[in-house]
Protein backbone atom coordinates (compact mmCIF):
# COMPACT_ATOMS: atom_id res chain seq x y z
CA UNK A 1 0.00 0.00 0.00
CA UNK A 2 2.85 2.34 0.77
CA UNK A 3 4.56 1.80 -2.41
CA UNK A 4 1.48 3.03 -4.51
CA UNK A 5 0.82 6.00 -2.21
CA UNK A 6 4.85 6.80 -2.73
CA UNK A 7 4.30 6.32 -6.83
CA UNK A 8 1.05 8.91 -6.44
CA UNK A 9 3.17 11.45 -4.30
CA UNK A 10 6.11 11.23 -6.32
CA UNK A 11 4.22 11.63 -9.67
CA UNK A 12 2.14 14.60 -8.42
CA UNK A 13 5.13 16.50 -7.13
CA UNK A 14 6.77 15.82 -10.79
CA UNK A 15 3.95 17.25 -12.58
CA UNK A 16 3.56 20.30 -10.12
CA UNK A 17 7.57 20.99 -10.30
CA UNK A 18 7.29 21.64 -13.89
CA UNK A 19 4.03 23.21 -13.78
CA UNK A 20 5.48 25.72 -11.36
CA UNK A 21 8.01 26.60 -13.83
CA UNK A 22 5.73 27.49 -16.58
CA UNK A 23 3.17 29.04 -14.23
CA UNK A 24 6.16 31.56 -13.46
CA UNK A 25 6.55 32.45 -17.03
CA UNK A 26 3.37 33.37 -17.64
CA UNK A 27 3.01 35.41 -14.34
CA UNK A 28 6.34 37.42 -15.86
CA UNK A 29 4.36 38.20 -18.71
CA UNK A 30 2.64 41.33 -19.34
CA UNK A 31 -0.76 39.00 -20.25
CA UNK A 32 -1.44 38.65 -16.83
CA UNK A 33 -1.11 42.52 -16.10
CA UNK A 34 -3.84 42.97 -19.18
CA UNK A 35 -5.76 40.11 -17.23
CA UNK A 36 -5.89 42.34 -14.09
CA UNK A 37 -6.74 45.37 -16.42
CA UNK A 38 -9.62 43.53 -17.52
CA UNK A 39 -10.90 42.35 -13.89
CA UNK A 40 -10.79 45.82 -12.48
CA UNK A 41 -12.72 47.44 -15.60
CA UNK A 42 -15.33 44.50 -15.76
CA UNK A 43 -16.03 44.98 -11.92
CA UNK A 44 -16.60 48.70 -12.79
CA UNK A 45 -19.28 47.68 -15.51
CA UNK A 46 -21.14 44.68 -12.89
CA UNK A 47 -23.18 46.66 -11.25
CA UNK A 48 -24.44 48.39 -14.41
CA UNK A 49 -25.02 45.55 -15.97
CA UNK A 50 -27.22 43.90 -13.21
CA UNK A 51 -28.97 47.66 -13.19
CA UNK A 52 -29.56 46.96 -16.72
CA UNK A 53 -30.23 43.06 -16.79
CA UNK A 54 -34.09 43.06 -16.91
CA UNK A 55 -36.83 41.47 -14.52
CA UNK A 56 -37.52 38.79 -16.85
CA UNK A 57 -33.95 37.32 -17.26
CA UNK A 58 -34.03 33.48 -15.84
CA UNK A 59 -31.93 33.80 -13.05
CA UNK A 60 -32.48 30.28 -12.01
CA UNK A 61 -32.26 28.26 -15.34
CA UNK A 62 -29.02 30.56 -16.24
CA UNK A 63 -27.35 29.80 -12.83
CA UNK A 64 -28.72 26.00 -13.10
CA UNK A 65 -27.00 25.08 -16.87
CA UNK A 66 -23.77 26.65 -15.10
CA UNK A 67 -23.38 24.92 -12.35
CA UNK A 68 -24.85 21.56 -14.10
CA UNK A 69 -22.03 21.69 -16.64
CA UNK A 70 -19.21 22.91 -14.11
CA UNK A 71 -20.65 19.82 -12.15
CA UNK A 72 -20.85 17.23 -14.38
CA UNK A 73 -17.24 18.38 -15.98
CA UNK A 74 -14.37 17.05 -14.96
CA UNK A 75 -12.68 13.96 -13.83
CA UNK A 76 -10.55 12.09 -11.26
CA UNK A 77 -6.82 12.95 -12.49
CA UNK A 78 -5.08 9.98 -11.72
CA UNK A 79 -1.46 10.98 -13.18
CA UNK A 80 -1.68 7.80 -15.21
CA UNK A 81 1.01 7.43 -18.16
CA UNK A 82 1.23 4.98 -21.06
CA UNK A 83 3.49 2.43 -19.37
CA UNK A 84 0.86 1.59 -16.99
CA UNK A 85 -0.91 -0.72 -18.91
CA UNK A 86 1.96 -3.18 -18.62
CA UNK A 87 3.30 -2.02 -15.19
CA UNK A 88 0.04 -1.10 -13.30
CA UNK A 89 -2.77 -3.04 -15.14
CA UNK A 90 -1.98 -6.43 -13.48
CA UNK A 91 -2.15 -4.93 -9.82
CA UNK A 92 -5.26 -3.12 -10.50
CA UNK A 93 -7.11 -4.33 -7.06
CA UNK A 94 -4.27 -3.14 -5.20
CA UNK A 95 -4.25 0.11 -6.46
CA UNK A 96 -7.43 1.50 -3.92
CA UNK A 97 -5.06 3.45 -2.10
CA UNK A 98 -3.58 5.52 -5.14
CA UNK A 99 -7.11 6.10 -6.46
CA UNK A 100 -8.39 7.22 -3.29
CA UNK A 101 -5.39 9.82 -3.06
CA UNK A 102 -6.35 10.90 -6.84
CA UNK A 103 -10.24 11.33 -5.96
CA UNK A 104 -8.95 13.46 -2.94
CA UNK A 105 -6.68 15.75 -4.85
CA UNK A 106 -9.33 16.14 -7.81
CA UNK A 107 -11.90 17.12 -5.85
CA UNK A 108 -10.06 19.95 -4.04
CA UNK A 109 -8.86 21.01 -7.34
CA UNK A 110 -12.27 21.40 -9.03
CA UNK A 111 -13.67 22.44 -5.46
CA UNK A 112 -11.99 25.70 -6.00
CA UNK A 113 -13.09 26.30 -9.91
CA UNK A 114 -16.69 25.83 -8.52
CA UNK A 115 -16.12 28.15 -5.16
CA UNK A 116 -14.38 31.01 -7.58
CA UNK A 117 -17.33 30.69 -10.40
CA UNK A 118 -19.71 31.21 -7.83
CA UNK A 119 -17.67 34.18 -6.00
CA UNK A 120 -17.63 35.76 -9.23
CA UNK A 121 -21.59 35.14 -9.58
CA UNK A 122 -22.49 36.04 -6.44
CA UNK A 123 -23.53 40.03 -7.26
CA UNK A 124 -25.97 38.29 -9.57
CA UNK A 125 -27.13 35.42 -7.03
CA UNK A 126 -27.79 38.14 -3.97
CA UNK A 127 -29.47 40.52 -6.72
CA UNK A 128 -31.66 38.04 -8.39
CA UNK A 129 -31.82 34.93 -6.08
CA UNK A 130 -31.54 35.11 -2.96
CA UNK A 131 -29.91 37.65 -0.55
CA UNK A 132 -27.77 37.34 2.51
CA UNK A 133 -24.28 35.17 3.68
CA UNK A 134 -26.57 31.88 4.51
CA UNK A 135 -28.28 31.13 1.29
CA UNK A 136 -24.92 31.56 -0.10
CA UNK A 137 -22.98 28.96 2.05
CA UNK A 138 -25.86 26.64 1.35
CA UNK A 139 -25.40 26.61 -2.14
CA UNK A 140 -21.55 26.22 -1.51
CA UNK A 141 -21.50 23.35 0.32
CA UNK A 142 -24.58 21.51 -1.46
CA UNK A 143 -22.25 22.39 -5.02
CA UNK A 144 -19.00 20.66 -3.51
CA UNK A 145 -21.16 17.72 -2.40
CA UNK A 146 -22.55 17.39 -5.76
CA UNK A 147 -19.25 17.70 -7.27
CA UNK A 148 -17.94 14.38 -5.13
CA UNK A 149 -21.08 12.61 -5.74
CA UNK A 150 -19.58 13.25 -9.68
CA UNK A 151 -16.20 12.63 -9.66
CA UNK A 152 -17.18 9.14 -7.93
CA UNK A 153 -19.98 8.09 -10.02
CA UNK A 154 -17.38 9.05 -13.20
CA UNK A 155 -14.66 6.70 -12.01
CA UNK A 156 -17.24 4.13 -11.52
CA UNK A 157 -18.09 5.11 -15.51
CA UNK A 158 -14.15 4.17 -16.39
CA UNK A 159 -15.64 0.62 -15.86
CA UNK A 160 -17.75 0.70 -18.63
CA UNK A 161 -16.32 -0.56 -22.30
CA UNK A 162 -18.83 0.83 -24.78
CA UNK A 163 -17.86 4.64 -25.86
CA UNK A 164 -21.87 4.96 -26.80
CA UNK A 165 -23.21 3.88 -23.41
CA UNK A 166 -20.64 5.65 -21.70
CA UNK A 167 -21.59 8.97 -23.36
CA UNK A 168 -24.96 8.09 -22.44
CA UNK A 169 -23.73 7.90 -18.86
CA UNK A 170 -22.00 11.58 -19.08
CA UNK A 171 -25.69 13.20 -20.25
CA UNK A 172 -27.11 11.58 -17.96
CA UNK A 173 -25.46 12.66 -14.94
CA UNK A 174 -25.77 16.43 -16.28
CA UNK A 175 -29.33 15.66 -16.34
CA UNK A 176 -29.42 14.46 -13.01
CA UNK A 177 -27.39 17.87 -11.72
CA UNK A 178 -29.14 20.07 -13.63
CA UNK A 179 -32.92 18.54 -12.09
CA UNK A 180 -30.88 18.54 -8.26
CA UNK A 181 -29.29 22.25 -8.94
CA UNK A 182 -33.11 23.32 -10.33
CA UNK A 183 -34.79 22.20 -7.04
CA UNK A 184 -31.83 23.85 -4.96
CA UNK A 185 -31.81 27.27 -6.74
CA UNK A 186 -35.28 27.79 -6.86
CA UNK A 187 -36.51 27.15 -3.67
CA UNK A 188 -33.32 26.97 -1.37
CA UNK A 189 -35.15 24.69 0.57
CA UNK A 190 -32.59 22.48 2.99
CA UNK A 191 -35.08 19.39 3.46
CA UNK A 192 -35.48 19.13 -0.51
CA UNK A 193 -31.84 19.92 -1.14
CA UNK A 194 -31.22 16.71 1.34
CA UNK A 195 -33.83 14.95 0.06
CA UNK A 196 -31.94 15.26 -3.36
CA UNK A 197 -29.21 14.56 -1.77
CA UNK A 198 -30.18 10.82 -0.55
CA UNK A 199 -31.64 9.83 -3.52
CA UNK A 200 -28.04 10.62 -5.32
CA UNK A 201 -26.43 8.62 -2.40
CA UNK A 202 -28.62 6.34 -3.31
CA UNK A 203 -28.18 6.30 -6.82
CA UNK A 204 -24.44 5.59 -6.24
CA UNK A 205 -25.22 3.30 -3.62
CA UNK A 206 -27.42 0.72 -5.70
CA UNK A 207 -25.90 1.74 -9.46
CA UNK A 208 -22.84 3.72 -9.68
CA UNK A 209 -21.12 1.52 -7.50
CA UNK A 210 -22.10 -1.88 -8.63
CA UNK A 211 -21.14 -1.00 -12.62
CA UNK A 212 -18.87 -4.12 -13.26
CA UNK A 213 -15.51 -4.63 -15.39
CA UNK A 214 -12.52 -3.24 -14.71
CA UNK A 215 -11.01 0.21 -15.12
CA UNK A 216 -10.36 1.57 -18.86
CA UNK A 217 -6.91 2.05 -18.36
CA UNK A 218 -6.36 3.64 -21.91
CA UNK A 219 -9.05 5.98 -20.64
CA UNK A 220 -7.81 6.87 -17.33
CA UNK A 221 -4.35 7.64 -19.56
CA UNK A 222 -6.31 10.08 -22.30
CA UNK A 223 -8.21 11.83 -19.63
CA UNK A 224 -4.76 12.36 -18.15
CA UNK A 225 -2.95 13.28 -21.29
CA UNK A 226 -5.97 16.03 -22.45
CA UNK A 227 -5.76 17.50 -18.69
CA UNK A 228 -1.79 18.05 -19.02
CA UNK A 229 -1.75 19.15 -22.84
CA UNK A 230 -5.04 21.83 -21.87
CA UNK A 231 -2.26 23.47 -19.30
CA UNK A 232 0.71 23.05 -21.44
CA UNK A 233 -1.30 25.05 -24.29
CA UNK A 234 -1.55 27.39 -22.58
CA UNK A 235 2.19 27.54 -21.31
CA UNK A 236 3.40 27.24 -24.79
CA UNK A 237 1.16 30.96 -25.49
CA UNK A 238 4.30 32.48 -23.24
CA UNK A 239 7.25 30.24 -23.84
CA UNK A 240 8.55 26.87 -25.87
CA UNK A 241 7.07 23.89 -24.43
CA UNK A 242 8.73 20.73 -25.22
CA UNK A 243 6.16 18.59 -23.40
CA UNK A 244 3.33 19.65 -25.89
CA UNK A 245 1.67 17.11 -27.91
CA UNK A 246 -0.76 19.19 -30.31
CA UNK A 247 -3.94 17.41 -31.51
CA UNK A 248 -4.61 18.09 -35.32
CA UNK A 249 -8.10 19.49 -36.58
CA UNK A 250 -8.39 19.13 -40.20
CA UNK A 251 -11.08 22.27 -40.63
CA UNK A 252 -11.50 21.20 -44.09
CA UNK A 253 -14.46 24.37 -44.68
CA UNK A 254 -11.42 27.04 -44.36
CA UNK A 255 -8.66 25.57 -46.55
CA UNK A 256 -9.22 27.39 -49.34
CA UNK A 257 -7.73 30.76 -47.00
CA UNK A 258 -3.92 28.33 -46.95
CA UNK A 259 -4.68 27.06 -50.21
CA UNK A 260 -4.71 30.85 -51.65
CA UNK A 261 -0.81 30.81 -50.70
CA UNK A 262 0.85 30.38 -54.35
CA UNK A 263 3.68 27.94 -54.26
CA UNK A 264 7.29 29.36 -54.38
CA UNK A 265 10.22 28.79 -51.92
CA UNK A 266 10.05 32.01 -50.13
CA UNK A 267 6.34 31.00 -49.41
CA UNK A 268 7.39 28.01 -47.31
CA UNK A 269 6.23 29.73 -43.67
CA UNK A 270 3.25 31.13 -45.45
CA UNK A 271 1.43 28.02 -46.10
CA UNK A 272 3.42 26.36 -42.65
CA UNK A 273 1.96 29.00 -40.60
CA UNK A 274 -1.56 29.50 -42.66
CA UNK A 275 -1.91 25.54 -41.69
CA UNK A 276 -0.74 25.82 -38.25
CA UNK A 277 -3.06 28.36 -37.45
CA UNK A 278 -6.23 26.57 -38.81
CA UNK A 279 -5.83 23.58 -37.94
CA UNK A 280 -3.19 23.05 -34.63
CA UNK A 281 -2.68 24.57 -31.40
CA UNK A 282 -5.90 26.11 -30.93
CA UNK A 283 -4.73 29.60 -32.57
CA UNK A 284 -7.51 29.92 -34.61
CA UNK A 285 -10.12 29.81 -32.07
CA UNK A 286 -8.30 31.68 -29.49
CA UNK A 287 -8.30 34.55 -32.08
CA UNK A 288 -11.95 34.01 -32.58
CA UNK A 289 -12.84 34.04 -29.20
CA UNK A 290 -10.79 37.17 -28.05
CA UNK A 291 -12.00 38.72 -31.16
CA UNK A 292 -15.92 38.16 -30.43
CA UNK A 293 -15.46 39.15 -26.51
CA UNK A 294 -13.32 42.02 -27.53
CA UNK A 295 -16.27 42.85 -30.19
CA UNK A 296 -19.13 42.18 -27.27
CA UNK A 297 -16.97 44.49 -24.61
CA UNK A 298 -16.68 47.92 -27.20
CA UNK A 299 -20.19 47.12 -28.07
CA UNK A 300 -21.24 47.20 -24.25
CA UNK A 301 -19.00 50.01 -22.79
CA UNK A 302 -20.07 53.43 -23.02
CA UNK A 303 -17.53 55.41 -22.18
CA UNK A 304 -15.17 56.58 -25.22
CA UNK A 305 -11.67 56.14 -23.18
CA UNK A 306 -13.08 52.64 -22.36
CA UNK A 307 -13.85 51.69 -25.76
CA UNK A 308 -10.02 52.43 -26.55
CA UNK A 309 -8.71 50.48 -23.55
CA UNK A 310 -11.05 47.66 -24.70
CA UNK A 311 -9.76 47.95 -28.00
CA UNK A 312 -5.83 48.01 -27.22
CA UNK A 313 -6.27 45.29 -24.92
CA UNK A 314 -7.63 42.84 -26.71
CA UNK A 315 -5.65 43.48 -29.81
CA UNK A 316 -2.79 43.26 -27.36
CA UNK A 317 -3.11 39.75 -26.17
CA UNK A 318 -4.28 38.62 -29.89
CA UNK A 319 -1.30 39.44 -31.24
CA UNK A 320 0.27 38.20 -28.35
CA UNK A 321 -0.96 34.61 -28.37
CA UNK A 322 -0.76 35.03 -32.32
CA UNK A 323 3.07 35.80 -31.98
CA UNK A 324 3.53 32.23 -30.71
CA UNK A 325 3.26 30.84 -34.22
CA UNK A 326 6.81 31.72 -34.50
CA UNK A 327 7.65 28.99 -32.27
CA UNK A 328 5.14 26.39 -33.89
CA UNK A 329 7.68 24.48 -36.09
CA UNK A 330 10.74 25.12 -33.63
CA UNK A 331 11.12 21.88 -32.07
CA UNK A 332 9.88 20.17 -35.83
CA UNK A 333 12.91 18.50 -38.10
CA UNK A 334 10.14 19.36 -40.92
CA UNK A 335 11.55 23.15 -41.93
CA UNK A 336 15.06 21.95 -41.84
CA UNK A 337 14.17 20.17 -44.94
CA UNK A 338 13.75 23.64 -46.95
CA UNK A 339 16.76 25.17 -47.18
CA UNK A 340 15.21 29.21 -46.31
CA UNK A 341 16.76 31.70 -43.98
CA UNK A 342 15.39 33.21 -40.47
CA UNK A 343 13.64 36.02 -43.03
CA UNK A 344 11.74 33.80 -44.72
CA UNK A 345 10.21 32.53 -41.40
CA UNK A 346 9.72 36.25 -40.10
CA UNK A 347 7.90 37.29 -43.77
CA UNK A 348 5.73 34.59 -42.95
CA UNK A 349 4.60 35.03 -39.71
CA UNK A 350 4.31 38.55 -40.23
CA UNK A 351 1.95 37.64 -43.63
CA UNK A 352 -0.67 35.89 -41.55
CA UNK A 353 -0.35 38.89 -38.66
CA UNK A 354 -0.84 41.64 -41.20
CA UNK A 355 -3.97 39.99 -42.28
CA UNK A 356 -5.07 38.61 -38.53
CA UNK A 357 -5.10 42.07 -37.78
CA UNK A 358 -6.57 43.61 -40.78
CA UNK A 359 -9.46 41.30 -39.72
CA UNK A 360 -9.76 42.27 -36.09
CA UNK A 361 -9.21 45.87 -36.59
CA UNK A 362 -12.08 46.15 -39.63
CA UNK A 363 -14.42 44.17 -36.68
CA UNK A 364 -13.17 46.55 -33.81
CA UNK A 365 -13.88 49.55 -35.72
CA UNK A 366 -16.85 48.86 -37.16
CA UNK A 367 -18.65 47.72 -33.81
CA UNK A 368 -18.01 51.25 -32.96
CA UNK A 369 -18.82 52.84 -36.25
CA UNK A 370 -22.11 54.23 -34.38
CA UNK A 371 -19.70 56.30 -32.47
CA UNK A 372 -17.28 58.10 -34.82
CA UNK A 373 -15.67 59.57 -31.40
CA UNK A 374 -14.61 56.28 -30.62
CA UNK A 375 -14.45 54.52 -34.13
CA UNK A 376 -11.30 56.11 -35.21
CA UNK A 377 -9.40 56.12 -32.79
CA UNK A 378 -10.15 52.02 -32.29
CA UNK A 379 -9.19 51.67 -35.65
CA UNK A 380 -5.66 53.84 -35.31
CA UNK A 381 -5.06 51.37 -31.60
CA UNK A 382 -5.84 48.05 -32.96
CA UNK A 383 -4.02 49.26 -35.89
CA UNK A 384 -0.70 50.61 -34.42
CA UNK A 385 -0.50 47.69 -31.64
CA UNK A 386 -0.38 45.15 -34.74
CA UNK A 387 1.85 47.32 -36.54
CA UNK A 388 4.30 47.44 -33.50
CA UNK A 389 4.11 43.74 -33.31
CA UNK A 390 4.57 42.85 -37.08
CA UNK A 391 7.38 45.67 -38.20
CA UNK A 392 8.94 45.86 -34.81
CA UNK A 393 8.92 43.47 -32.49
CA UNK A 394 8.85 40.28 -34.63
CA UNK A 395 12.20 40.98 -36.73
CA UNK A 396 13.55 41.59 -32.91
CA UNK A 397 12.63 38.19 -31.68
CA UNK A 398 13.27 35.93 -34.57
CA UNK A 399 15.96 37.19 -37.10
CA UNK A 400 18.53 38.16 -33.83
CA UNK A 401 17.56 34.23 -32.29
Amino acid sequence: MNEVLKLWNTRRQEYWITAVKYLRLIGNSGFLFTIYLLFLFGSYYYGRFLEWLPETFPAVSFFTIIFAWMAARGRVRTFTKQADLVFLLPMEKRMKPYFRSSFRYSWFMESVWLTLALLVLAPLFTDRIAFGGEPFFIVLASLLLLKGWNLAASFEEQRIQGENLYRVHKWGRFLINGSVLYILFSTLSIPATAAAGVVLLLLHVLYFSRIQGTLQWQRLIEIESNTVRTFYRVANNFTDVPHLKESIKERKWIAWVTNGVSYGQRNVYKYLFGRAFFRSGDYFGIFVRLTLIGMLFLYAVDLVWGMWLMAALFSYMTVLQMETLGNHFRLSQMPDLYPVGKRTLTAGLQYWLVLLGSVQTVLFAGITAGNMTAALPVLVITGGIYAYVIFFRVPAKYETE
